[in-house]
């Protein structure tokens, strides 16, 4: 995100946050924090809170929150680049120029500096280091040109060859750590390389210039399998696309922008005469994604892995598609390929027919749900759960021709005596809007449901905040975080910011990196900084946190079971062979297992 050219970390350095806010809240002393009246909406109970240490605020009635210049834009009603003004000509800041700001000279070292590590990894690439790497790609079909083209490089297998060039070249390891590219050592001073024997796609951005680096490992035992550059002044994940810069002309050409996942993909969309494709880069695509897109093309194609992560957030994001007014198809891609599997396997003709026959993102959705039932019930399911996509379309000319659309295609898969009409469907819509407001009835006054027992594994529903106070404990008891995350999973949290977060959190520990509010918020897009805000301030016991993380962890694992426990439930029942059914019920059976000794471990830990 711009700052209008100025110094953003100088800004956060100087800047008080409760000189800030004062003005506007009055603040009483809380602990270690401070605590008022929201500014943002009408309450009675002060829950607008402030921690003067992490320089973060949050509300937890209206869930606004953020840094200093969150609250800048919000109480003064402004965008971020005047934000950022305002607070720099408050703290007296000279205007920024070209030629002498401090922060473009910062930049402009920064930039020079990925420039001359992209020449040393594309040079090793080539040299007799990098022979494994570029054996790697040629038996990926990856062409010179391409190589030359996307500057792909190698990253030794050494500690601190980057390092040791670098500054015989006048930089420092604070600079190189500042870009992402070193890593302080835990014990004792110094740095070592962030990025060893990977094979490196140099990260641009809109004018072309190197901001970051993606690594592919290329041993076997090597994780992780992909190791982006963290968040750095020049580079966020969530504002960035792989080969966008390559793409603008293309997308113009083709009145389209192709997404896709990976690095390669994006290469070899490229090569094959694609010149509009764009590749994600281990997040889902985020509302600034979406707004960079739009300024080039009003139609997305999405050709992501079927069973992708990525695919599967991408849905849940619907409504930035939507309020962007974007045209968003979804490839149906054959069953275990992407993008470079089908050009280097079957042929750009092949890729190309399966773009022309993208389908429109509902009908993709409700058409693959229809198209893996089978037998009655399973379809009958199955129409329920299409109904459930549709139920998310607002009431409108969109939903009705959904609703046309849905009863023709379910009952084209449907025996006579199944095939539903508009107005099965229409009350189907209706059920389901009544289930739903009855169920947030019920969590409003008895959030945390029953207990029943199926398959050895209790039923017991993971409360919504046990998730929030899970990353919150992670967040301010970072030096806990190791030994307790490794348990969880992406899936054991909710929502995309939740999700966002704990990768975040999980990306520190894998390198090794202390973990803490400000550590976090360099990894994750703008999007998920609210809930970061809400996180660091959230209230978590200082003398019990390591007894409320072994029990938080066991309930988020016994959540986990329970939904794994459905699924394989629900293979039971659609099971066609006594060998099928087999199979699930020793997979039950595990899930039991696994489940009890959780349970006896808990015991023995007091819980």
């Amino acid at each position: 995100m711009s700052g209008g050219g100025w110094d953003l970390e100088e800004i956060r350095r100087r800047a008080n946050i409760v000189d800030l806010v004062s003005p506007h809240v009055r603040l009483r002393k809380a602990g270690r924090r401070l605590v008022g009246l929201c500014p943002f909406h009408q309450e009675k109970t002060g829950s607008f809170t402030v921690d003067p240490e992490e320089g973060l605020w949050h509300c937890f009635g209206c869930k606004a929150g953020g840094d200093i210049f969150r609250f800048v834009e919000m109480i003064e009603k402004v965008d971020f680049k005047e934000a950022v003004e305002l607070l720099a000509r408050r703290l007296g800041l000279p205007p920024p120029t070209q030629e002498d700001s401090a922060r473009s000279r910062a930049r402009n070292r920064l930039l020079e500096l990925h420039g001359r590590v992209a020449k040393l990894f594309h040079a090793a690439l080539k040299g007799k280091v990098g022979k494994q790497a570029l054996s790697y790609l040629r038996e990926r079909g990856v062409s010179d040109r391409a190589i030359d083209e996307f500057q792909l490089g190698y990253a030794p297998d050494s500690w601190d060859a980057l390092l040791t060039k670098l500054e015989k070249q006048g930089y420092t390891g604070k600079e190189l750590a500042r870009a992402g590219l070193a890593i302080p050592r835990r014990e004792g001073s110094g740095f070592y390389d962030r990025f060893r024997n990977r094979l490196m796609f140099p990260i641009r951005d809109v004018s072309g210039r190197v901001i970051a680096f993606g690594g592919r490992a290329l041993a076997a035992d090597q994780q992780p399998k992909y190791l982006n550059s963290p968040e750095t002044p020049l580079f966020s994940k969530g504002h960035v696309l792989y080969a966008f810069d390559q793409a603008r002309h293309g997308m113009a050409e083709a009145g389209r922008a192709i997404i896709v996942e990976g690095y390669l993909d994006a290469i070899s969309c490229h090569e094959a005469g694609f010149r509009e494709t764009v590749a994600t880069m281990g997040t889902a695509l985020t509302a600034d994604h979406v707004n960079l897109l739009r300024r080039r093309t009003e139609a997305l194609v999405l050709a992501f892995d079927s069973d992708s992560a990525g695919l599967a957030a991408a849905l849940r994001g619907r409504d930035l598609f939507a309020r962007a007014s974007l045209d968003v198809r979804v490839v149906t891609m054959p069953e275990g390929m992407d993008p470079d599997n089908v050009i280097r396997g079957e042929g750009a003709e092949v890729f190309q027919q399966l773009v022309e026959e993208a389908e429109p993102m509902l009908e993709w959705e409700m058409g693959r749900i229809l198209s893996r039932a089978e037998g009655e019930r399973a379809k009958m399911e199955a129409l329920r759960d299409a109904v459930a996509v549709l139920a998310q379309v607002s009431a409108g000319v969109e939903r009705e021709y959904y609703i046309e659309w849905l009863a023709r295609r379910a009952s084209a898969d449907s025996p006579d005596h199944l095939q539903p009409t508009e107005a099965a469907i229409r009350a189907e819509l209706g059920r389901q809007s009544t289930r739903r407001q009855g169920t947030a009835r019920r969590n409003e006054t008895d959030p945390s449901g029953t207990d029943s027992t199926a398959n050895g594994v209790p039923e017991k529903p993971v409360s919504g905040r046990l998730p929030r106070s899970v990353l919150a404990a992670f967040i301010q008891h970072g030096d806990l975080t190791p030994q307790y995350l490794p348990m969880l999973e992406t899936s054991d949290f909710q929502g995309d910011s939740q999700r966002a977060v704990f990768d975040a959190i999980a990306a520190l520990v894998a390198r090794e990196e202390p973990v803490n509010a400000e550590a976090v918020r360099r990894e994750v897009a703008e999007e998920a900084r609210d809930l970061l805000a809400e996180l660091a301030l959230a209230e978590i016991p200082e003398e019990r946190v390591e007894r409320f993380l072994v029990q938080a962890v066991g309930r988020l694992v016994e959540g986990r079971l329970q939904r794994r426990r459905r699924a394989l439930n629900e293979q039971l029942i659609e099971a066609k062979t006594e060998e099928e059914r087999a199979s699930v019920r020793r997979e039950l059976s595990e899930v039991a297992r696994r489940w009890s000794e959780l349970t006896a471990q808990r015991v023995m830990d007091g819980d």
